[in-house]
Parts: C-alpha cells; sequence; structure tokens
C-alpha cells in the first residue's frame, strides 16, 4: 500500500511544491543569517542557522507543511474520483488510513532532513573552520525530534477535518495558528504543557529540568493517542 501511494505522489506536484516550499524557506534564513549588526553577520557564529532553522520551522512551517501533505493524500483519491472504488474494495480503510499515515511520516522526515542539510550548507559556507560535529549530531537529533512531534500535531489536525469533512485550506490554515501559537506560549513559564512547545524541551532546545521532559513527553504521548482515537471514529463512520 504503502509503494502504491509514493507512486500516485509521483505523477502529482506536491513534492515539487514541498521542495520549492523548503528551498524558499531555508533561502529566506540565509538571508536573515546575512543581515549585519556592528558589521558582523548574526550568521557568522556557528549554530546560529541551526538554532534559527529549527525555531522557525518548529513555529511557522513544519506542523503546516505536514498537515498539507497528510489532506493531500486524501484529496487526491477524491479528485481522481477513486475514493468510492476504494471503500468497495477488499481493503479495509484502516489499511488504507495506515498507508497514508506512513507515507506522510516519510515525506515528513525528509523535508525535515532537507531542511536540515540546508541549514548545515549554510553554517559551512559561512563557518567552515568552526564546525563543531558534536553540536551537528545534536541538532540533527532535535530536528528529527520536532518533525515526528510536528506530525503526531498535523495528524490530530487531519483527523479532526477528515472527521468533520472540512477542506485543506481550513486544515493548513489551523496547523499555521497552532503552532505559530506556540510563540506567545514560549513566554509562560509552564509552555511545556503547550504540545507546539513540548517539543522543544524534549529535545532539550530549550533547557529544562526532567520533570518539564517528562509532562512535555505525557503531552505528546496525549496527542498521540487522541489522533488515534479520532482516526479509529473516521473510520467507523466511513463504514456506517
Amino acid at each position: 500500500m504503502v509503494q502504491i501511494e509514493l507512486k500516485k505522489l509521483k505523477r502529482k506536484k506536491l513534492l515539487l511544491i514541498l521542495f520549492i516550499v523548503c528551498l524558499i524557506s531555508s533561502l529566506i534564513q540565509y538571508g536573515m543569517g546575512n543581515m549585519t549588526y556592528n558589521d558582523i553577520k548574526y550568521g557568522s557564529t556557528f549554530g546560529w542557522f541551526l538554532k534559527n532553522g529549527l525555531s522557525v520551522n518548529s513555529y511557522y512551517i513544519f506542523t503546516p507543511i505536514f498537515t498539507l501533505i497528510g489532506m493531500e493524500l486524501f484529496l487526491m483519491e477524491s479528485r481522481d474520483k477513486v475514493w468510492n472504488n476504494l471503500l468497495t474494495s477488499p481493503i479495509k480503510i484502516e489499511e488504507i488510513v495506515k498507508s497514508k499515515k506512513s507515507v506522510s511520516l516519510i515525506l515528513s522526515l525528509i523535508y525535515s532532513l532537507l531542511t536540515f542539510l540546508l541549514m548545515l550548507f549554510f553554517e559551512i559556507k559561512l563557518n567552515l573552520e568552526s564546525i563543531n560535529f558534536n553540536v551537528v549530531i545534536q541538532y540533527f537529533i532535535k530536528y528529527m525530534i520536532h518533525s515526528l512531534v510536528s506530525y503526531l500535531i498535523s495528524w490530530l489536525i487531519i483527523s479532526v477535518m477528515l472527521y468533520f469533512k472540512q477542506n485543506l485550506q481550513i486544515g493548513v490554515i489551523i496547523g499555521f495558528v497552532v503552532s505559530f501559537f506556540g510563540i506567545f506560549v514560549s513566554q509562560l513559564n509552564m509552555a511545556y504543557l503547550y504540545v507546539v512547545n513540548s517539543m522543544f524541551y524534549i529535545s532539550n532546545a530549550i533547557d529544562s529540568t526532567n520533570k518539564e521532559k517528562l509532562i512535555s513527553a505525557i503531552i505528546v504521548l496525549l496527542v498521540f493517542i487522541l489522533q488515534k482515537i479520532l482516526l479509529s471514529k473516521y473510520c467507523e463512520k466511513i463504514y456506517a
């Protein structure tokens, strides 16, 4: 099923759109890093691009983009008018949803990896002599953690959109609002209670105690459970 979903995507423009969005957002950050203050470039300090890329994507881009990916995988069937055929096939709806979630996860991780590599390229371009490979590995792990949490948040949004039959645009807007709201929540002492901010505590992008990390992990686990329940309800609704 996953291979079939990937083959379908080859005929669509989604992959090209994702690449363009990733490239443009990265180039904007490169431009920001080349801005100067007292004749010193912001990006001349090693780690600036990696850190800035992580924050910008976590608060603005990952969740809405991953929501777009998941919603598009379902809308693709509707546009091609094959959804009804899939529902009457021997394949269970749960398997169809599972395959789409798997493809969505793959694309989300690829998008995050490409973002990380572009930020690393900018670091090498401006700070080759001060590259610290331990820091690079740490940021790679942080990007993957943020990618996975953003993926779960996006699928919570997708499950709600599917259950209530809402469209792609609303899902992406909600994804942006949910992630952007994390900027304001980050000013609070208990920001780790909000799932978007919890990823920063789990990945140690923000200095945090073990208690804060544990609570953040529980919040993410609750999101995982909730999106599973909602998707299950959606499947039951399809059969009804």
